[in-house]
């Protein structure tokens, strides 16, 4: 365990300062990907790190502080969809981190990527997005989700599975990602 997270489990406010201005731009960013309203996801990160410093003891069962905020945020997240019924989908363009001249370039691409994404399945779309924009690794990703390491593992494959036979079935113009 690395001297920042027994400072966070100590509850260090200056590591803890720290730790919040390194993660709540990716933890908004997380949580508007699954409740497309940036001022909710806003609210309900800040709420997660409010309830990830109160139960700072708990980050014992987790490999990175990271991986417990991002199971915090996923967690009040989908108890705030539950509560207000709401059906979320999943759009890219609100989580995109390129660059406006980096859009315009890699537009065709985007396009493809985004119509074969809005087609998998919810499950699919926290997977990839953990995977592929936190840059989590399995492990941290069966944590924050609540997936046994297999799971995860599975639905990558089946869902990598799923966007090449919307590309081989024409389903997506363009390109496809591979």
């Amino acid at each position: 365990m690395d001297e920042q997270l027994e400072l966070l489990k100590e509850g260090n406010e200056q590591a803890f300062e720290e730790f919040v201005i390194k993660y709540k731009d990716e933890a908004t960013k997380f949580a508007v990907s699954i409740l497309k309203d940036y001022h909710t996801a806003e609210d309900i990160v800040q709420d997660s790190f409010a309830t990830f410093f109160v139960y700072r003891e708990r980050l014992k069962s987790y490999n990175t502080s990271k991986a417990y905020l991002f199971s915090i945020v996923h967690n009040k997240a989908v108890d705030y969809i539950r509560k207000n019924k709401r059906n979320v989908i999943l759009d890219i363009n609100a989580i995109s981190t390129f660059s406006p001249e980096e859009q315009i370039i890699d537009k065709e691409r985007r396009d493809s990527l985004i119509k074969g994404f809005n087609n998998l399945n919810e499950k699919y779309k926290k997977v990839f997005y953990l995977y592929a924009f936190q840059e989590m690794s399995y492990k941290e990703i069966s944590q924050v989700l609540g997936m046994s390491l297999a799971q995860v593992k599975i639905t990558i494959f089946r869902g990598r599975k799923k966007l090449k036979e919307l590309c081989n079935e024409g389903f997506i113009s363009g390109r496809c990602i591979k």
